[in-house]
């Protein structure tokens, strides 16, 4: 008795979708192994690659760098010394270079180092920063990060955790306060001239307060801030380029960082594989410098670039060229960032910020963070930018620029037409105007 088919179904058409199929499971048994396509016609996406979930796209190991050894290795050590750090003010782009400045005058001196603390800005009044009020630098940096990389990078330092576990501290001569620049006379704009000669120089210093050291008494030197006058390609570009890897900004503010570029993909439909240095072909990164403490320390009437107006026209100028989603804006004023959104609508184009793509218990997060850590967020979302602009003022700016040019292929950055000009940022101002960031400022 043959296979009844059911009524409609014409028995040509059935015999070949049987011969069909049969010829389809031989293929799958004795041919080639079947692998699925990678991009399937009907998903909405199957025309963007797809990458893997990245939790931390801003995490990495402590810095094991060959160049910093060599420096400490070249050292020569001084157990009773120990400096400290604890006068760095203002945002992560001052504070940033504050540390890493106190880091090298301790190798210079071959001294020990006490783990810095960070001046906490004004709640209220975001203009004054010397509040003398301190915290510990968990504020902004992954504290056992900093440590570990020393460890590993330069071995011979002794870090400690606080003033009181110094060995024989009890016993410790008078704190001696120093700013480290003020005890060598004319530093350039670009840094101290002979950088190799401070250490020389800090010994002769310290005479009139001691004789000879003496093991059992430690010196303790209380750095003052240092800013924009160490010369950090003095010990070559190796050096230069990896000496900011010490710092490695705090977990919470990489998450929600991480995760803000992760919605802005989403949003705006690009590639995101956050594991590169950069998106192109992403979204166009704004530092708008305009809020109170801006206007404050350079007032408009006087800094053309300080200006609204100035901003807003040079950013919006440059936005198509890299042909952006959308524009990205960092400020810590909301307002001013409205006022941006309507003149970036006048042009078509759209305007977003981190607020816009957290949510729930992460916005929460955010917004529980102190003004100068929500920036952090910023700092890294802008640095993944295809384009990003800033003005030369901003050491904010700058640190994202710097960093972003390891990755430019146009090198002559610094002779226009703005005063750092590559494919990948620009930061308007005055060519030439400002060498101290170029020559000073740790990447």
């Amino acid at each position: 008795m043959g296979f009844l088919l059911p009524p409609g179904i014409n028995r040509r058409y059935a015999a070949l979708g049987a011969s069909t199929l049969v010829i389809i499971w031989l293929w799958v048994a004795f041919g080639r192994v079947y692998r699925f396509p990678e991009r399937i016609s009907w998903n909405i996406d199957s025309n963007r690659p797809q990458y893997a979930p990245v939790p931390d796209a801003f995490n990495f190991a402590p810095i094991n760098s060959e160049s910093i050894k060599s420096v400490c290795g070249d050292t020569r050590w001084n157990e009773s010394l120990v400096f400290t750090c604890d006068e760095s003010v203002g945002g992560i782009g001052n504070i940033r270079n504050s540390i890493l400045n106190c880091v090298r005058y301790a190798i210079a001196a071959g001294a020990g180092l006490v783990v810095p603390s960070i001046v906490l800005r004004n709640t209220s009044d975001i203009s004054y920063i010397r509040t003398g009020v301190k915290t510990d630098m968990s504020f902004m940096f992954d504290t056992q990060h900093f440590i570990e990389s020393l460890r590993l990078s330069c071995p011979s330092m002794p870090i400690y955790n606080s003033i009181p576990g110094i060995p024989n501290y009890e016993k410790a001569h008078n704190h001696i306060p120093l700013i480290p620049e003020s005890i060598v006379g004319y530093v350039p704009k670009t840094g101290l001239s002979q950088p190799e000669d401070w250490r020389s120089t800090f010994y002769n210093w310290l005479l009139q307060y001691q004789d000879t050291p003496d093991i059992t008494r430690p010196t303790i030197v209380e750095l003052g801030r240092s800013y924009l006058q160490y010369p950090i390609y003095s010990d070559g570009e190796g050096f230069a380029l990896s000496f900011g890897g010490i710092l490695k900004i705090r977990s919470d503010a990489r998450g929600l960082a991480t995760k803000t570029l992760t919605s802005l993909a989403e949003t705006y439909s690009f590639d995101a594989d956050l594991s590169a240095p950069f998106l192109p072909n992403s979204f166009f990164g704004v530092h708008l410098r305009t809020e109170k403490d801006a206007a404050e320390g350079w007032p408009a009437p006087d800094w053309v670039y300080s200006r609204y107006d100035t901003q807003s026209k040079l950013y919006l100028e440059q936005a198509p060229r890299s042909s952006p989603a959308v524009i990205y804006v960092a400020s810590g004023d909301l307002n001013e960032v409205a006022k941006f959104a309507s003149d970036a609508a006048a042009r078509n184009m759209s305007v977003t910020t981190k607020f816009d793509h957290l949510s729930g218990q992460d916005l929460e997060e955010l917004k529980n963070l102190a003004w100068d850590q929500q920036a952090l967020v910023d700092f890294l979302v802008m640095m993944k930018a295809a384009d990003f602009a800033g003005i030369a003022h901003s050491s904010f700016a700058w640190n994202i620029a710097l960093k972003r040019h390891q990755y430019a292929k146009k090198k002559d950055h610094l002779d226009g037409p703005q005063m750092l000009s590559d494919e990948l940022s620009q930061m308007y101002g005055v060519p030439r105007g400002y060498p101290e960031y170029a020559a000073c400022l740790w990447p």
